[in-house]
């Protein structure tokens, strides 16, 4: 059964199935989970998973709002369907209501298609490569919002409007043993990020450390693929872009700040490193386009707009947010009940500032085209351990 709105309000409850096949079936998912944490990377283990959730689902009395539905959901892609309660005069919603329609494509398949795109604007093949590989590599970690659905709002159309280039040179302007400053003529992030991620690795594998900002970059995709470049190398690895304005600050309704990601990659001892990619927002704006994408309203709290209304209706935000009616509120929400301004100084301080230090430039909180920033940085850890390729 699907929860209504009014348990949101309702102490939350205990797993603790009564059945004792939903015990033994609940034991056997955390242990499958435990005992293999990058199991949903393996195709066997994601089926086997799948198999078992779905014969908990099927067990009496099992509860939906159990989080092993939303581990299945978000981490192993298996999405589990349960009857919607009956309505109050007795109807029940129709088989067109209930089905599900579930299209799989093909990560390969996707990628393919994003690099024949990239190649019919003038991409060139190597970069195209490159950059359906950015964008491929979120939607295999489950960034919906950052992958396959930004290829045409993001990249296409901003090709078509000249914001941005297919095929525009990368130039160093200085750089030293560990330092570099690169401008991107506007040419696609997505190439441009790991071609500077790239010199960082290199500087920091000779020199101990390497940091390279780019200025006048682009989009380029999800930060983390970046952190993991560089745990990939056996670094630690720092990445980070402003983006355009599109948060309040506390108490103000204005979008004045990015959602400045924060990303960090570290190697661990596991076959997986540890890496965070969050932007500085309750929500970015590609969660929208997901939400809409999925016919899904906006949660509350996401979005605040110019009357000081925190706002739901998902299409009415995206259209909002382009006027500049509509901001996205920073890590903590609107106001200071839940410390939003945390959030606020976080994406202010941690990259507004930081990129203007960096570049000798003056704070620019206000942009008027989709100009982006960008710096990476990387540790060479294999200088003070012996680490194995992955850097463990």
């Amino acid at each position: 059964q699907r929860h209504s709105n009014n348990d949101a309000r309702r102490p939350p409850k205990t797993f603790m199935p009564t059945n004792g096949a939903s015990r033994t079936s609940r034991k056997e998912l955390l242990d499958l989970i435990g005992n293999n944490p990058g199991g949903h990377l393996d195709e066997s283990s994601r089926f086997k998973f799948e198999t078992k959730l779905r014969a908990y689902a099927n067990t009496p009395n099992v509860d939906p709002s159990d989080v092993l539905f939303a581990i299945g959901s978000s981490v192993y892609g298996t999405n589990i369907s349960f009857p919607v309660q009956e309505q109050t005069n007795g109807s029940k919603p129709s088989d067109e209501e209930e089905k599900e329609t579930n299209i799989i494509i093909d990560f390969d398949y996707m990628k393919a298609f994003m690099k024949d795109v990239f190649l019919s604007y003038g991409v060139k093949p190597v970069h195209a490569e490159t950059c359906s590989e950015v964008l491929i590599e979120a939607d295999r970690r489950g960034i919906d919002s950052h992958g396959f659905g930004r290829l045409k709002p993001i990249y296409c159309d901003r090709m078509d409007q000249g914001i941005l280039w297919p095929d525009k040179p990368i130039d160093v302007i200085k750089q030293t043993d560990t330092t570099a400053l690169v401008d991107g003529n506007l040419g696609l992030g997505l190439y441009i990020g790991p071609h500077c991620m790239q010199m960082a690795i290199d500087k920091a594998k000779k020199h101990g450390v390497g940091f390279v900002v780019v200025q006048n970059s682009t989009h380029y995709g999800i930060a983390g693929y970046y952190a993991t470049m560089a745990t990939d190398a056996g670094c630690i690895g720092l990445s980070g872009t402003n983006a355009r304005p599109s948060i309040a600050p506390t108490f103000g309704v204005e979008p004045m700040l990015g959602t400045n990601p924060l990303c960090f990659g570290i190697p661990s001892d596991d076959d997986f490193p540890f890496v965070i990619d969050c932007a500085t927002s309750v929500n970015q704006r590609g969660k929208i386009e997901r939400y809409a994408r999925e016919g899904k309203d906006t949660p509350r709290g996401a979005v605040i707009d110019s009357d000081g209304i925190e706002r739901t209706d998902t299409e009415g935000i995206l259209k909002d947010m382009v006027m500049g009616k509509c901001a996205l509120t920073p890590l903590g929400g609107a106001g200071d009940a839940m410390a939003g301004y945390k959030g606020e100084n976080i994406s202010l301080i941690r990259i507004e500032l930081f990129i203007a230090i960096s570049l000798g430039r003056g704070l620019n909180c206000v942009r008027t085209k989709c100009i982006s920033v960008h710096h990476f940085k990387s540790d060479d850890e294999m200088r003070s351990k012996k680490r194995n390729p992955h850097g463990t």
